[in-house]
């Protein structure tokens, strides 16, 4: 089954770089056989309703993940309310953000570095149980 995923980047936090974190979110998503809905550049005009445009895409697509180069391109609310909807993984660090597990009352999205066995991690936190 192919994991559809969105893709998010804010130009103006990429600068004259935004096209190579396009391309990066691309090849990530490619590398691992996932299918690439839309890319979402987020409109600095606009800064409120980017994260609820991103949520409302992430929600009607149906999507699990959204990829973003970066945390940078998040405002700092941002990550928490987005992964109620979607995890976010972030290309620069591979790391997954996910809603808290239960034991993990902060509130604060919990990051998971992907790496080798990253499925068995996502899953795990998604089911509540702890990677030995």
């Amino acid at each position: 089954m192919t994991n559809h995923v969105i893709g998010f980047l804010r130009p103006t936090v990429s600068g004259e770089q935004w096209q190579q974190d396009a391309e990066r979110i691309h090849r990530f998503v490619e590398e691992r056989g996932w299918s690439l809905v839309l890319v979402y550049y987020g409109d600095p005009k606009r800064p409120g309703a980017v994260i609820n445009r991103l949520m409302n895409l992430a929600y009607t697509e149906c999507v699990n993940e959204v990829i973003a180069p970066s945390t940078d391109h998040f405002a700092p609310d941002d990550l928490p309310a987005l992964v109620k909807i979607a995890d976010v993984i972030c290309v620069d660090t591979g790391s997954r953000y996910t809603v808290p597990i239960e034991d993990d009352l902060s509130g604060h999205p919990k990051a998971i570095t992907t790496g080798g066995a990253w499925t068995d991690a996502v899953n795990g936190a998604r089911l509540g149980w702890q990677q030995p």
